[in-house]
Order: structure tokens, then sequence, then C-alpha cells
């Protein structure tokens, strides 16, 4: 077999680049379905993203009316209603928007500590340092230290500030209302988000691979990657072989070197400092209806698991049984962690008692549950990213293959941004 263009992984990125091209592509894909971290499951009439939840918004108009114009009449615009859980209280997301929710304790250190900052006006060179100076000892200490020690399960004075650029820095005027109770609204391009009102996320996966004029192989493991002349060869486990002009790789990079004997040292050597983090959701359906309604509920306490509780009834009514409800705890994890290795049974125990605790689930109403696993969940921007991922995206150009996706390219990217890259690699292509 042979196609012009290949693409490994079938993900939103892989099919989204292959939608943009001709007859002359193929996708082969390691499960059976499509999807990636994209992937829904729906299960018991219950219905959710796998991987977390996933919504459409974006800076980029372009490519939010394309994958809203992608569903047709499967599509809705929903508002955002997210919260943090902060000793007990419900507090609006963000933090510095809603600081008359805390105590008048809390509430003081949290705005004197903003605006008697000694360290405004410092250069920070880590994400702890740059809490403190964007927003003063009792905001950092309370809030946005802890919680990104949970999500990145990593210490915040060792990850870089290669994500900060996407958190808006709060006006004064804002945060001086906020203290005082007048309402702000926060992340302003964040507060509307269209979702699929059937199929979850996965949908607008499905909507692209219906663009594609090539062929998907699914149920495809990769099992080498070489050079064939000045074009590629990739065979798969049970010996099939397809060759090709050009090929893009979308699965995990660490996975693409493993398979590909030929890659560069250089490149193996700065994918072994990359690090990233695993995934373990929760989902947890309740029989009875939602009394509230939150789209998600981050949780800073180190002594809950969780880091985050969305709801999927807020993305489409659809995704539960009517009269019942659904949860799903996510928690970053690290193989030897000791999380990573639970059981799904004890995760389960200790999930159920944390949304209880947090008043989210009434554990004598649970009618479903559901343990998802995913080995690639956040690339960790640690203080030596930028070196290591420029010198491993180098090497891996300069032989011509090409990378694309969140852990192809090694890269927290949200799906808009995922499509925005398939667009400009199928324009390139395309010109090719």
């Amino acid at each position: 077999m042979h196609c012009r263009v290949l693409i490994l992984g079938g993900g939103i990125s892989g099919i989204a680049l292959a939608s943009t091209l001709g007859d002359d592509v193929e996708v082969v894909e390691l499960f059976e379905r499509t999807g990636g971290l994209c992937e829904t499951v729906s299960e018991n009439g219950f219905t959710f993203d796998a991987a977390g939840p996933h919504i459409m918004f974006s800076k980029n108009k372009a490519v939010l009316k394309l994958m809203v114009d992608a569903l047709g009449a499967n599509v809705h615009q929903k508002r955002r209603e997210n919260k943090i859980w902060f000793k007990g209280r419900m507090v609006r997301y963000p933090f510095e928007n809603d600081l008359a929710a805390l105590s008048p304790e809390d509430n003081f250190e949290c705005i004197h500590g903003y605006l008697a900052n000694p360290r405004q006006g410092e250069t920070p060179t880590n994400l702890a340092e740059w809490s403190y100076v964007t927003f003063g000892k009792g905001i950092s200490e309370k809030y946005f230290i802890p919680y990104n020690q949970k999500i990145w399960n990593y210490d915040p004075e060792k990850l870089g500030l290669e994500f900060v650029s996407r958190i808006p820095k709060p006006p004064l005027e804002d945060v001086l209302r906020s203290s005082i109770g007048i309402p702000t609204e926060g992340y302003l391009h964040q507060l509307f988000f269209s979702y699929p009102i059937e199929g979850g996320f996965e949908a607008i996966v499905d909507a692209f691979r219906a663009r594609v004029r090539g062929r998907v192989r699914t149920g495809w493991r990769v099992a080498k990657v070489e050079r064939d002349g000045a074009g590629w060869r990739v065979t798969s486990d049970r010996g099939e072989q397809i060759s090709c002009d050009t090929l893009v790789s979308t699965i995990p990079i660490h996975e693409l070197l493993a398979v590909w004997p030929e890659a560069p040292e250089a490149a193996r050597a700065a994918a072994a400092e990359l690090h990233y983090n695993s995934l373990i959701n929760v989902v947890i359906g309740s029989a009875e209806p939602r009394a509230h309604d939150y789209t998600a509920v981050y949780v800073p306490d180190p002594d809950i698991l969780f880091h985050r509780v969305s709801f999927p009834q807020a993305f489409s009514e659809r995704c539960a049984p009517e009269g019942s409800s659904i949860a799903m705890a996510e928690i970053t994890a690290n193989e030897g962690d000791g999380v990573w290795e639970l059981a799904d049974e004890a995760l389960l125990a200790r999930i159920t008692a944390d949304l209880a605790r947090v008043g989210l689930v009434d554990a004598a109403k649970v009618s479903y549950r559901r343990v998802v696993r995913f080995r690639y969940g956040y690339p960790v921007y640690d203080l030596e990213y930028r070196r290591h991922v420029t010198a491993l995206r180098e090497a891996v150009a300069a032989t011509g293959l090409k990378l694309l996706g969140r852990f192809a390219q090694f890269d927290y990217i949200n799906s808009d941004v995922c499509v925005e890259r398939a667009l400009a690699m199928g324009a390139e292509l395309g010109r090719g």
C-alpha cells in the first residue's frame, strides 16, 4: 500500500488534518474507534468525555466557527458556572474575582497581600514566583499554589512560565470589587462555550471524520517506522505495511520513538527529559437530579484526592438519564506515586467519600461507577521544558517527519489549537 500522506493517530489532530486533504491520505489508529483524548463513553444511559471535559471556545473565531459548523444541528451554547471549594465554601471562579465569599480573615489576607505586595515588579523565574508577583501572598498560598501543585503533581517552584500566558492578569479594579462583594466575571473569553447536544465531545471528531475522503483504519498498532527512500514505511504488529511520501505523527512522542529505530539520538535524549502526567477520572452517576448548576468545581484542598469535579449534564442534559445526575472527579497521577497504582475499587470508595464531603454526591444514591485511566494526560512545563522540547522538535523536523498534536508536539494545547494547527499543516501539505 502507498499513499501520499500517512497520519499516525486518529485523535482530533489526525482526523482534522485528514479532513483537509484529498483521497490520497490514510489514518491509522491503535484503538477500534477514533477520538483519542476526545473519546466519549456512553454507558448505562450516562455519557461523559473519558479524558475529562472538553468544550468548544477559542480566541480564533474562524476555527471555532468551523468546529461548530461541522456539528450542524447537533450543537448548542452554554454558559460556564465554575466554582472553587475552599474551606467548605463555594467561591466563584476565578478565585480573585470572588474574595467576598471568603471568611473576613481570608478576604483581608488576600486583598492586603494583593495591594501591599512587596514582590510586585520582580521578574519571576518559576510558577510559584509568578503567583506571588501577580497575586500576592494570600491568594497564592490559599489557592493558586496548592491548586497547581495538585493539577501538575509537581512542585510549582520547579514549573516554568510557559503556561502563564493563558492566565489573564486580573485588573486591580476587579479584585477590589470582588473583595467588597461587587460581582465581576473574570475570564470573559471562556464565559460561554459550545458543546454537542448528543454524543459528547467525540461527536466533533466524528464530524471531521465524515469529511475525510481517504481511508481511516482502526485497530492498527504501529510496530515500526522507517525510511523508505525519499519517503517512509510503517509496519503494523500484524505485518501490514504502508509506504508514504509524507508521514505525520500525532501519537505521543515517547510512543513514536519506541517504534522508530532510526530516530535521531538528539530526539531520544530530549524526550527522556520531558515529563508528563497521567490522568485518572472517576465517574459517579446518581439516581437523583442535580441540585446545582455548576459546570465544574476546583478543589485546592490537599486532603481531597481530586483537583476538579466536572458535571457532564452542564454540557448537555442528555448526558444522564432523566431523574439522574453525573459527576466526574479528575485526578493527576504518575506511575510510582502510589495513586496511579490504586485499584479501581479503592479509588471509587475514596472518591465517593471525598465527593460526599464536598457535598456533591450522596453516597446512598450512587447508581453508576466507572474509573478511566489515561497514561498521557498533561505535558509538564518544568524549568527546562522549552530547551528540551525545542531540541526534540528540531531533531525530528530535520528527518522530514512531521509532528502534530498535544503529545506528539509535547505541548499542552486545547482542541481548538489542535484543529488550528491541523488546518495550517493541511494548507502546507496542500501547497506541497
